[in-house]
């Protein structure tokens, strides 16, 4: 196993916190458009045992909604189904540390409860990312880790089924950034990490193939949030990793150029999960990890961005005592 893989595998001391999701990474974060909720389900915290819960954020406090669903998870993809009002989550990995296998499972969540679906679909992976096509009614799903391998395969859900739409297009990687862009009706998708570098590319899908454009984010990074925010019919990037340096840029794409909205907000940080909220107008990341003395430090924080107000702490105390063993 690599070493930037076996760093986010590992675990250390335990920390619960029962208003909120506590510390965490590997995480889902998605907004419910119909419900105007946000649901975060999954990751590990300090202990590094995966977690199956699912919490609820209405814009001014998390609620624990189910503890029941999906088996225990970490890195697992999801995206909300407009069409049928639902969030569809696939995979993820199992297991505490390095063990564990990649999954292959299918869920949705109704705003009350998970289901399983009995459908075949993408293969075991964890480190992907799945995004909502508003234009075409399909979950796209692309790439990830099986556990042995960097994965380059996209997949559409249809809302019955899972069909394999290509292996042409963005190289193999995980922990890239994904979103739909409603403005320009595609999805886009950015840099990420193979087993040597971390990427810059920008590519978009239109349902029928990928297309490398010219533009590219600034630097090379893996580990970061994407999220589309339609207040500002813009694309949001936050934070990541390029190799061992952290970032914690906040960035807008209006579909030519990238443009820093702020440079001094949350700590350095690989975020992973993010989410737009868009009844509240705010971008939203909770948790997630920094990297102290050569150890990595998850924090309990959800944090807000707005346009008019900038960064905020809307919940959690901040920090959690330093996990060992992640390195």
């Amino acid at each position: 196993v690599t070493t930037w893989l076996a760093a986010l595998l590992a675990g250390g001391s335990v920390v619960t916190h029962a208003d909120s999701p506590g510390p965490r990474y590997g995480h889902e974060l998605v907004y419910d458009e119909a419900r105007e909720v946000t649901m975060l389900f999954g990751g590990f915290a300090n202990d590094g045992v995966p977690k199956g819960d699912t919490w609820l954020w209405d814009g001014e406090s998390w609620r624990l909604a189910a503890e029941n669903g999906p088996p225990p998870r970490k890195w697992p993809a999801a995206a909300y189904d407009a069409a049928r009002n639902v969030i569809v989550l696939h995979g993820g990995r199992e297991g505490q540390g390095r063990a564990g296998d990649s999954l292959d499972d299918t869920w949705i969540w109704d705003g009350e409860r998970w289901t399983e679906l009995d459908v075949d679909g993408p293969t075991p992976r964890d480190h992907h990312r799945a995004v909502y096509d508003k234009r075409r009614d399909r979950v796209v799903l692309f790439g990830g880790w099986n556990g042995e391998a960097l994965l380059d395969d996209t997949w559409e859900w249809d809302g019955e089924r899972w069909g394999h739409a290509t292996s042409d297009g963005p190289s193999p990687r995980a922990p890239f950034g994904m979103a739909y862009d409603e403005a320009r009706e595609s999805v886009v998708l950015a840099g990420g990490k193979d087993l040597d570098r971390s990427f810059r590319d920008m590519w978009t899908w239109d349902g029928f193939r990928w297309r490398l454009l010219t533009t590219s984010i600034p630097g090379d990074r893996g580990f970061h949030a994407m999220t589309y925010a339609p207040y500002l019919d813009s694309m949001l990037l936050f934070g990541g990793r390029d190799g061992d340096h952290l970032l914690n840029d906040l960035l807008r794409w209006d579909g030519d150029d990238w443009v820093l909205l702020s440079a001094d907000g949350p700590l350095l940080r690989g975020v992973y999960a993010s989410a737009y909220d868009d009844k509240h107008k705010r971008f939203l990341i909770h948790g997630s990890g920094n990297r102290v003395d050569g150890h990595w430090q998850l924090d309990d924080r959800t944090w807000a961005w707005s346009l008019g107000d900038g960064w905020q702490v809307v919940s959690g105390k901040g920090g959690a005592a330093e996990p060992r063993g992640l390195h």
